[in-house]
């Protein structure tokens, strides 16, 4: 899980402008933990959402980072969200940023 949020801060910030802000979450409701993290980048289209989980898939062919990304960060936060069977999306807004999130249950250990 330190993969999954360590790619999903990582890819907030290369998206979140110039202000570089980023805002992490971490909800109970009920028997499930929800983390978000949100970015107050330029958003992703409706139509690209699905998108973003595949491998090699990058929102912005042009879009200059401080590194050069692999574009699997994403696709590997699917994999192991799948591999614990958690929900995950990601909800965008044109102009207002992204938040990708996702929700496991919570242990009885």
């Amino acid at each position: 899980m330190y993969q999954v949020v360590y790619n999903l801060i990582n890819n907030a910030l290369n998206y979140s402008g110039d202000s570089r802000h980023v805002t992490v979450r971490q909800e109970c409701i009920g028997d499930t933990v929800k983390v978000s993290v949100q970015d107050f980048g330029l958003g992703i289209a409706k139509e690209n959402l699905p998108l973003v989980w595949e491998r090699y898939y990058k929102i912005d062919k042009e879009h200059r980072r401080s590194f050069n990304g692999s574009g699997l960060g994403l696709a590997i936060v699917r994999k192991i969200l799948e591999l614990h069977n958690a929900r995950y999306g990601v909800d965008s807004t044109l102009g207002q940023g992204s938040t990708f999130w996702f929700c496991l249950k919570v242990s009885d250990e």
